[in-house]
Parts: C-alpha cells; sequence; structure tokens
C-alpha cells in the first residue's frame, strides 16, 4: 500500500467514526437521557471529533522480515 493510500483510507475511517458519533449523540438526545448524562456524552462527542487523524499513528506494517530492506 502506498502512502496516499494509507492517508485516504485514514481519512475516510475518521469520517465514519465522526458519523458514527453523531449518530450516537442523535440518539442519545432523541431518547431524552437525564440532563447531565446529556452534556458528558456531548463532551466526550466534541472531545473525539475534535481529535485528529494526526493524533493516532497510521497502520503501517513493521518491516522485521522484509527481505529487501536495506
Amino acid at each position: 500500500m502506498t502512502t496516499l493510500s494509507l492517508l485516504l483510507v485514514s481519512a475516510h475511517r475518521d469520517d465514519l467514526l465522526a458519523q458514527a458519533a453523531a449518530e450516537r449523540l442523535a440518539r442519545t438526545v432523541s431518547r431524552g437521557a437525564p440532563r447531565t448524562n446529556r452534556l458528558a456524552s456531548v463532551a466526550r462527542n466534541v472531545r473525539s471529533l475534535l481529535a485528529s487523524a494526526a493524533d493516532r499513528p497510521l497502520a503501517v506494517p513493521e518491516l522485521n522480515e522484509y527481505p529487501f530492506r536495506s
């Protein structure tokens, strides 16, 4: 896999995570949970949405037994 494909997959994964977080937030708000739980949930979701791809390491395989390494 090339670096570009790794970045594209990582960006797509981040989009899916953000969408899932938004759906969880929408379900929590629609259920009518107590106000304290909603505020805590919103704070967690905002923190998770603000985390960028740079905060998480890329899924790059290690080349320990690669025959062509220099």
